[in-house]
C-alpha cells in the first residue's frame, strides 16, 4: 500500500513539475514574442520584424533565388555601373493570410527578396474561404480612390459603403470596414468588432488607416498572395488588442480625418524603406498569376 502511495506521489510531483516547466516556457515566449508591438499604439518595428519574419521567411520559395543567372535569357540582368543598389518596382509585396486573418506587407531587403515586413494588419476575409481561393494576383489599375474616397458596396441586404477601395481582382477589393451610410459616423461597429475573423462577403476588410495606406502606397502591379498559413492565435490576438475601440461618435478610430473626434492611430512611426538589390528582376515574373475572379453575385463587403 505504501509503495503504491509513494508511486502516486512521485507521479503527482512529476506532473506538477511538468506544468511548472510549461508555464515558465510560456512566460518566456510571451515576454519575447507575445506582443510584437511593444505597448500602447506605438508599434515597435524591430520586435515586429523579429516576430513576423521567423514565420514568413519561407513563404516565397516559388520565387527563384538565382535570378542573376545570365544563362536565363528571360531574366535580363541590369547591374548598375556605379555599383549602387536599385530599388524595387513595385516596392511592396502583400500577403493575405486567411488562417490568421492577417495582411502583411513586405518590401525588399538587401538580399533582393521581399522578406522585410513593413506593415502587419488585422483583417476580415470571406466567410467562405473558397470564394477567394489561394493564389497570386496583381493590383489593378482601377484605382477608385483616386477619384473619391467612398464606394457603394453591392450586398444582398441594405446598402453598404466603404472607404479607400483597392481592386485585387474582379469584385474583390481591399477596403475599410463597411458603413451603413455614406457618413464617417456611420461605421458598422458590429463588423468592426469582427476584424480578425472571416466575416466578409469576399473582400478584405481593414481599418480605415490600413485601407488608406494600401490605397495610397501600393500601386497597380503590386503582387498580392492569398494563402493559408499555420494557425497562430497569439499573432491574431496581439493584433486584435492593438485595434482602438470605436466610441459613441460612430467613427472608425483609426480614420486620420481631422474631424475624427475619437482618433487613435495604430502606426505612429515611419515605415521601413526598401534596402534595394543589385539586379532589377527578382524572379517575380516566374510566379503564376491567377486568373481574375468575378463574383456573379457582386457581393463585395
Amino acid at each position: 500500500m505504501s509503495n503504491h502511495n509513494n508511486s502516486s506521489s512521485a507521479q503527482s510531483y512529476i506532473a506538477i513539475g511538468g506544468v511548472i516547466v510549461l508555464l515558465v516556457i510560456n512566460a518566456f515566449v510571451a515576454v519575447y514574442f507575445g506582443n510584437p508591438f511593444g505597448s500602447g499604439a506605438t508599434i515597435d518595428m524591430d520586435n515586429l520584424a523579429k516576430y513576423t519574419v521567423s514565420q514568413t521567411n519561407t513563404m516565397y520559395d516559388e520565387i527563384p533565388t538565382d535570378v542573376t543567372s545570365k544563362s536565363d535569357t528571360s531574366l535580363p540582368v541590369t547591374s548598375p555601373s556605379d555599383g549602387k543598389l536599385l530599388y524595387p518596382d513595385p516596392p511592396y509585396f502583400i500577403e493575405i493570410d486567411k488562417t490568421n486573418q492577417v495582411v502583411t506587407v513586405f518590401t525588399t531587403s538587401s538580399s533582393g527578396r521581399y522578406d522585410k515586413p513593413v506593415r502587419i494588419m488585422l483583417c476580415s476575409t470571406s466567410q467562405n474561404p473558397d470564394k477567394f481561393p489561394n493564389g497570386y494576383w496583381l493590383l489593378k489599375e482601377d484605382r477608385t480612390t483616386s477619384k473619391n474616397v467612398w464606394r457603394q458596396m453591392q450586398s444582398h441586404g441594405a446598402p453598404l459603403y466603404a472607404q479607400y477601395t483597392t481592386q485585387i481582382t474582379g469584385h474583390f477589393l481591399f477596403h475599410s470596414v463597411p458603413y451603413t451610410d455614406k457618413k464617417k459616423e456611420a461605421l458598422d461597429q458590429q463588423r468592426f468588432a469582427k476584424l480578425g475573423t472571416a466575416d466578409s462577403g469576399g473582400c478584405v476588410r481593414l481599418t480605415v488607416e490600413n485601407a488608406k495606406w494600401i490605397s495610397e502606397n501600393c500601386k497597380p502591379g503590386t503582387y498580392v498572395h492569398m494563402t493559408e498559413k499555420t494557425k497562430n492565435p497569439a499573432l491574431t490576438k496581439a493584433l486584435k488588442e492593438q485595434v482602438p475601440k470605436p466610441d459613441s461618435s460612430g467613427w472608425d478610430p483609426t480614420d486620420p480625418d481631422p474631424k475624427n473626434p475619437n482618433y487613435h492611430p495604430q502606426y505612429t512611426e515611419d515605415m521601413p524603406q526598401p534596402e534595394g538589390y543589385l539586379v532589377d528582376n527578382r524572379g517575380l515574373d516566374k510566379i503564376k498569376i491567377s486568373q481574375d475572379i468575378w463574383d456573379p453575385n457582386k457581393y463585395v463587403s
